[in-house]
This record gives C-alpha cells, sequence and structure tokens, in this order.
C-alpha cells in the first residue's frame, strides 16, 4: 500500500509590472513623507490618504485571488490526504491504547520486583523505597540486575554519609536527622553548619551578657564600698570632733585658780586659733589652759 501522486506542472512565475509600479510608489512615497501639510490643506491629506489605501486595498486584492487560485487543487489534495491519514488514526488508537495497557501492567510487575528486590538489600531502617527510587527503573531498558547493583550502591553511599556526620564536631546528631530526611549529605552538613553559627553567635552575646552583668555588679559593689567607706570616715570624724569639743569644753564645776591679791590681775584678751591635735593632746591642753586659769571653748 502506497501513496501515487501524478506529477503536476509546478505554477509558472506571475509577471506583472513591477519594476514599474515600484519605481513610481517609490518616488511618490518619498514625496509623501517630505510632504507638510497646512491647516488649509487637511482636505487634501485626507484625499492623498484615501488614493494610497484605495491602491493598496487593488493590490492586495489581486494577491488574494491569484492565491486562491493557486491554492485551489493544493487544498483539495490536502483534505483527501488527512481524510485518509484518519483513516489510519482510528487503528493506531486501538492499538496505542493495548500497548499502553501492556506497558502499566508491565511497571506494576516491575515495581513490585524492585519492592522485593528493596527489602532484601538491607537497606538502614530510615531509609524507604520512595526516597531512593529512580523513576527510569521502571524502564523496560533497566535490568534487575542494573537496579540491585544501583542499590547496593546507594547503600553503602548512605553509610558512608551516617559515619561522616557522626565524626563532625558539633552537631553530628542535627546533621544525621536531616540526612535521614532527605539523603543529602550536602543539606546536612550545611544544617550542621548553620546551628554551628547560631551557637557560636548566642555564645558570645551570652559572654557579652555576662561581662556586661559583671561590669555592673562590680560598679555597684564599689559604689556600695565606696558610700561605705565615706559613712565610715564621717563616722570617725564626727567621733573625733565629738571627742575634742568634749576634750577642749571645761567641766561645769571647775574653778579658776586663786589669785592672790597682792598681785594685780593681768590684761587678758581673746585668741581665737585652731589646731591639729589628738584627744590626748586635747586633754592636756585642757589641763594647761585650766592650770592658767584661761577661759576657753571649742569652736564648733
Amino acid at each position: 500500500m502506497e501513496l501515487r501522486v501524478n506529477e503536476v506542472a509546478i505554477p509558472e512565475k506571475i509577471d506583472f509590472n513591477y519594476e514599474e509600479l515600484k519605481a513610481e510608489l517609490t518616488s511618490k512615497v518619498s514625496f509623501y513623507e517630505t510632504l507638510v501639510y497646512t491647516d488649509d490643506q487637511i482636505k487634501d491629506a485626507k484625499a492623498d490618504k484615501a488614493n494610497l489605501n484605495k491602491l493598496k486595498r487593488a493590490l492586495n486584492d489581486e494577491r488574494i485571488r491569484r492565491e486562491k487560485e493557486y491554492m485551489q487543487p493544493f487544498n483539495v489534495f490536502k483534505a483527501q490526504i488527512n481524510e485518509i491519514i484518519g483513516i489510519i488514526d482510528k487503528p493506531i488508537a486501538v492499538i496505542d491504547e493495548q500497548v499502553k495497557a501492556f506497558d502499566e501492567k508491565r511497571k506494576i510487575e516491575k515495581q513490585k520486583a524492585i519492592e522485593e528486590l528493596f527489602a532484601t538489600i538491607g537497606f538502614q531502617n530510615f531509609v524507604t523505597l520512595e526516597k531512593i527510587q529512580d523513576p527510569k527503573w521502571l524502564n523496560a531498558s533497566v535490568s534487575m540486575k542494573s537496579i540491585e547493583d544501583q542499590m547496593r550502591s546507594k547503600m553503602y553511599e548512605i553509610g558512608n554519609g551516617v559515619l561522616t556526620l557522626s565524626q563532625l564536631p558539633e552537631f553530628g546528631f542535627e546533621a544525621t536527622e536531616v540526612f535521614k530526611e532527605t539523603l543529602d549529605i550536602n543539606k546536612a552538613i550545611s544544617e550542621a553548619k548553620r546551628m554551628s553559627e547560631i551557637a557560636k553567635a548566642k555564645a558570645e552575646a551570652e559572654a557579652r551578657r555576662k561581662a556586661e552583668e559583671e561590669s555592673r555588679k562590680a560598679a555597684e559593689e564599689a559604689r556600695r564600698k565606696a558610700e561605705e567607706e565615706r559613712k565610715a570616715q564621717e563616722k570617725v570624724a564626727e567621733e573625733q570632733r565629738a571627742a575634742m569639743a568634749k576634750a577642749m569644753t571645761p567641766p561645769e564645776d571647775a574653778q579658776p585658780a586663786p589669785i592672790e591679791e597682792s598681785q594685780p590681775e593681768p590684761q587678758k584678751m581673746v585668741v581665737k586659733f585652731e589646731v591639729e591635735l589628738t584627744t590626748d593632746d586635747a586633754a592636756a591642753l585642757r589641763e594647761f589652759f585650766q592650770s592658767r586659769n584661761i577661759t576657753f571653748r571649742a569652736i564648733k
């Protein structure tokens, strides 16, 4: 069964006054491209535009007419061919449906065989078939032997991944959990690195917080001690002032020493002065003043 088509003459070139029209239109278009209409010439502009559109429609209409003439025998041929192709498509669709059904059945049977093979390989308990199966395994061109080799290779690869992650200096457990979920060693290592960076930043922040807290406590302790020292110094000074005042205050029952009548009383004067002395010195000074009948008092 074959298609036999009678040879047909190829349509000849359609001749027309191409060069003449082209030259004339090029000259006229060039004229219009540089032409500027005034307000009084708008009516002329519309007329020129209408004439050009009329010429354009005439040319296009002739092209369409010629195209239909040329395409008419081809369109008949095309429709007939499409009709025959439609006749062929019907059994193709029927056969294709059966082929697809057969291929689907084959895939189901192969999938079952793959699942049985997976159960015998000895994968780690966190590995599922869905995580490792390559869609290409269901292709008829991929043998079960090839699938088994790929499974075993994957199992060793996963084992090496777990071992690598267990040797990480930190966050190996968390990285391993990510690996168990994704079977992506790079993603697992990236997760460990991310957590390490977070932990480092957290530790640095905690160290800064503790340093600031210790600095604050040290400052508070320094202020407390300074305050205690100030109060102690004030207390000592107050006690010293009180003792000094007591030492410099004459006793209420003190009597001035008697003055012999035969001796004239010396002229007295008031002298104010400031001395720096101990409590014992003050007591001795007081005794001296008393022995000399010198009136004195503490200046506060």
